[in-house]
């Protein structure tokens, strides 16, 4: 029986590895700048931790549980986060947390959705100020900026406006959550079926308004002026003059990124109570692809698991889904960038030695392991795409110099070691 994979995993080959880990670097890199820091949590969690009741029941059917033991993996990196604060409160209040890692869900595998991936995540907690939703969606929006995603848009809802239309339309408050569940599916299903959808929540008729309502087209100020033309609520007027703020503080972080408010967004998870966001980009067509970041505002997540409640908001961006619509070229990615090949066994101390004074140095520096001949080991250096080699022979030793081969180019000098050293590093930076 031949060797396989289970279903919705993947292995990445070393090139496609480092492509994966630059993106990573990325991301944390601009995390960092933006005051955000590093928490770890563990990849197992109790199931009453995950399955608490923010999180809905699609998501507990979907958590991978290890038999005998009352623990699963985690199904997003949120939960975790969350959990941890109530177990480790003596941190200052805005606390702004990044996190990357995998986490796992028992879902039917399909294109870009995996039962493994990667996910980075940034939050902050402890803050309801709508600028902490602004800095929660401009640092992912950076990080993808720097990536090279391009040709993406930030789609922008809430909860309130949600709920608001939906008793504005007479849907009862005890169907309002499957109501929303059933709206988060307009991008995916066609207005027909999601009118017999939400007909079962409360008629035909009713069904047919909240559909046309949500899908009225307009700028961000029109769609606003809408809803606050229509809907007398106070919850709403206010959560209105917060996304008029919203829009105005990302405006001014320059992300040359279309703001899109969209009123069909509603995000799967229970736990979001304010504004939801999501990053989709298009393909050549123009058609939707999987969203590539999302987030939003959960200001009772928290109090699900501490004494006191904090308000937060977060992002996670699916670097799995990044990495596969940039359709990066990894064939040519390696981390090393010199070779030290020699000639003969009795150069072979002179070439550890050579080779560790480059690392020393900084260089990202492979040597001969093999008893080959200098051909073999310039074909291996090709093989593992590295631009500089070091050919050491007896001329070479006796003269405590190195002889720098460029790859590329086919050039070869005859230089001392420390000038060979400054090149490479040159190139490396």
């Amino acid at each position: 029986m031949p060797i396989s994979l289970p279903r919705g995993v993947s292995d990445f080959i070393t090139s496609e590895a480092i492509a994966r880990k630059e993106l990573i670097d990325i991301a944390e890199e601009i995390f960092k700048r933006y005051g955000f820091y590093p928490i770890e949590t563990p990849s197992i969690e109790n199931l009453d931790v995950l399955n608490a009741k923010s999180y809905g029941d699609e998501p507990s059917r979907q958590i991978y549980t290890i038999e005998g033991e009352n623990a699963g993996l985690r199904f997003d990196l949120t939960v975790p986060m969350a959990r941890y604060i109530a177990m480790h409160s003596s941190m200052p209040l805005p606390f702004k947390r990044y996190q990357i890692g995998y986490t796992w869900r028992k879902d039917e595998p399909q294109f870009m959705r995996r039962r493994e991936f990667l996910q980075a995540d940034v939050d902050i907690v402890g803050s309801s100020s709508v600028t902490s939703d602004a800095e929660a969606i401009a640092a992912p929006a950076t990080a993808l900026n720097e990536m090279g995603v391009d040709n993406y848009k930030i789609y922008i809802n809430s909860r309130v406006f949600l709920n608001s239309i939906l008793s504005y339309f007479g849907v009862s408050e005890q169907n309002q959550k499957q109501a929303i569940v059933t709206i988060d599916k307009m991008p995916k299903m066609s207005a027909d079926e999601i009118i017999l959808q939400l007909s079962k929540l409360s008629n035909q008729e009713v069904a047919q308004k909240i559909v046309n309502f949500i899908n009225q087209e307009g700028t961000n100020e029109e769609k606003l002026n809408i809803l606050e033309a229509n809907i007398k609520d106070e919850r709403l007027a206010e959560e209105i003059k917060k996304a008029r703020k919203l829009l105005e503080l990302l405006g001014s972080y320059n992300l040359d990124r279309e703001l899109v408010i969209d009123l069909s967004l509603a995000r799967g998870l229970d736990y979001y109570t304010g504004f939801v966001w999501e990053f989709i980009k298009t393909d050549d067509a123009g058609k939707r692809l999987p969203t590539i970041a999302a987030g939003g505002r959960y200001d009772n997540l928290i109090g699900i698991y501490a004494k006191n409640s904090l308000p937060a908001c977060g992002t996670s961006i699916g670097i799995d889904r990044v990495f596969e619509m940039l359709k990066t070229d990894a064939s040519e990615k390696s981390y090393t960038k010199l070779f030290v090949a020699y000639i003969g066994s009795e150069n072979e101390v002179y070439a550890i030695n050579t080779a560790n004074k480059c690392r020393a140095a900084g260089i990202y520096t492979d040597m001969n392991l093999t008893e080959r001949n200098i051909s073999k080991q310039l074909d291996y250096a090709n093989a593992i795409k590295c631009k500089y080699v070091m050919i050491l022979g007896n001329e070479e030793r006796q003269g405590k110099v190195v002889r720098l081969k460029n790859m590329i180019s086919g050039n070869e000098e005859l230089l001392p070691l420390e000038e060979a050293i400054e090149i490479v590093k040159k190139d490396q930076e």
